[in-house]
Parts: C-alpha cells; structure tokens; sequence
C-alpha cells in the first residue's frame, strides 16, 4: 500500500506500507538528511514485511514527498510533528521506530519527546552527535587522502578535525567530502560494490529531479541549527527497549556514541563484521535475522 498524508501546511508527504497489520508496526525514518525510505524498502522490504507491518515516509520535501519552497519552513521541530501526523492518519496509539544515519538523531528527538506512543527502537548506524561524527569521518577521510598521496588535504582532513563547533566542523566536513568526489563512498560501504547506491537510485524509475530534492531538505536543517545539538547525554533518558546494529567500518556512529549508548537501560549492540554504513545491504541475511531475533524477544 502506497499514498500521501497531507500535512497541516497542506503540503503531502509520501508513504509506503508493506506487511500485515497483526504484526507490529514500526515507522522508518531515514537519514541523510533526505535521502529518503525508497532504499530501504529497495533492500530490505520484502524480507522484514514477513513479521513487521513497516511504515516507511518520504520527509517533507524528500523524494516522492511535495518539495518545499524557499520561504517554508523544515525544521527539525517540523519533521516530528509530521510523524506525530502520521501516526494519527493511522490510528496508532504506539509504534515502534526503525532508523538509519541522521534518521537515528531524529527517532532519538521523537523518542525523547513522545516517550508513550514508541515502543522500541531500532538504530543502524546511527549518529546521536554530529560534531563526533564529524571527527571520525574527517579522520577517515585523512586516511583515504594520504592513500591519493594528497598528504596536505590530509593534514587538512585532521586539523579541521579539531574544531569544536559542530556546525563549523560539519560544514568542513561536507567540504572535503565534496572534493573527494566518486571516492568518497568508500569512507561509507567497506565491501567491493562501494558505488551500490547510486546503481540503485539510477535503476529506480525515480527521477533525478526528485532525488534532487534533498539539499533543499537539508539546506533548512542545517540554516535551523537545532540538529547540531549533541544528544549523547540525553540517551540516558531512553527507557524503551533499543537495538544498535553497527558495523565494524562505520565512521558515522564512532566509538563514543556507540559506548554512549550502552550505557542505559535495555540496550543492545550487535556488530556487523563485514560492513560499513550500511549493513542491511553489505550483510542482509544477518541484518533480517538479528532484527527478528530482537523483535521476536519483545513479546
């Protein structure tokens, strides 16, 4: 089942429903920002749709959603208040909240605000600071630069490394990302296939014009600021039951968020071997299986 919600500023967003509703529900929210639900249900639909009822959005503006204009607002503020919508449209009184990358910090936000109605979470690579984020990718983008023999964008990649506003230092990011063009992918997928993405969204029917629409999604998030606020302290206010899937070569999620996270209540970690940023793609059986596993012992 597919549609659109229209939201309270008469703009619709996209969704997808696949499973059955005996199973429980859980929303996906994707990262990015903006990169949209299309890849997830792309690779991991079908196999979790054979126990989860999964409701996967296109935020406002992402995608298959209508696109925002210049003078509209998308905070971050606004994107939970849409899921707020969302689970209105459905008449849901709970829900549990799968998500990836950037989507973690934003189920994280929801979770925190609206502790009644999510009844688990489940993180993939998630980013609950990114100022910490910022850090471990520039330092993993240093090692690719000196590996392209770029030795001063490297020394570049660690100074910047060390600055400690988190907007500045994401937008350094975003810089020497930029400069490492189809390379840096590879700071994200460990396996051979580092290009899998961009395979997917050529072969997806989707046009490029909407795939595009995700730096305007973005621009508005970072202009609104309120996603440069660290929420490692308040994880500790994370009561529901929780699940971080992580892989061994991510740069996202780093060392200090993961042991962050484990330090509350009904918290558990399973390592991804084999993966970097994406491990429903580079390890799908085991992503289907330990999700399952987990979903299954909440009964």
């Amino acid at each position: 089942m597919k549609g659109y919600i229209q939201l309270p500023n008469q703009k619709k967003v996209y969704y997808e429903v696949v499973g059955e509703e005996p199973f429980p529900t859980y929303v996906y929210i994707h990262g990015g920002p903006g990169t949209g639900s299309y890849d997830f249900l792309h690779l991991q639909g079908k196999a979790l749709s054979e126990f989860l009822r999964i409701i996967a959005v296109d935020q406002r503006g992402v995608l298959r959603s209508d696109p925002l204009e210049e003078d509209e607002a998308c905070g971050l503020q606004d994107i939970i208040a849409d899921f707020e919508t969302i689970r209105e449209y459905f008449q849901l009184q709970s829900w549990g909240v799968i998500s990836h990358s950037f989507g973690g910090y934003i189920g994280t936000k929801y979770c925190l605000q609206m502790p009644h109605v999510v009844t688990s979470l489940i993180y993939e690579c998630p980013t609950f600071d990114l100022h910490s984020s910022s850090v471990s990718i520039l330092k993993g983008a240093a090692d690719m630069y000196k590996r392209l023999g770029q030795i001063d964008d490297a020394a570049a990649c660690m100074k910047a490394a060390t600055i400690r506003d988190a907007q500045t230092i994401w937008e350094e990011l975003s810089c020497y990302l930029h400069r490492l063009g189809d390379k840096r992918d590879e700071l994200y997928v460990h396996g051979e296939d580092k290009h899998f993405f961009d395979k997917m969204v050529a072969e997806s029917g989707i046009s490029a014009h909407h795939w595009s629409r995700s730096g305007t999604h973005q621009k508005k998030l970072y202009e609104e600021g309120s996603v440069f606020a660290s929420l490692i302290d308040d994880l500790t206010h994370i009561t529901c039951p929780a699940l971080l899937l992580q892989g061994r070569y991510d740069l996202v999620t780093g060392p200090e968020q993961a042991e962050a996270f484990s330090k509350g209540a009904c918290r558990r970690t399973e390592l991804f071997h084999n993966s970097g940023h994406f491990p429903r793609f580079e390890e799908p059986e085991r992503y289907f299986e330990v999700i399952l596993d987990f979903v299954s012992g909440l009964r």
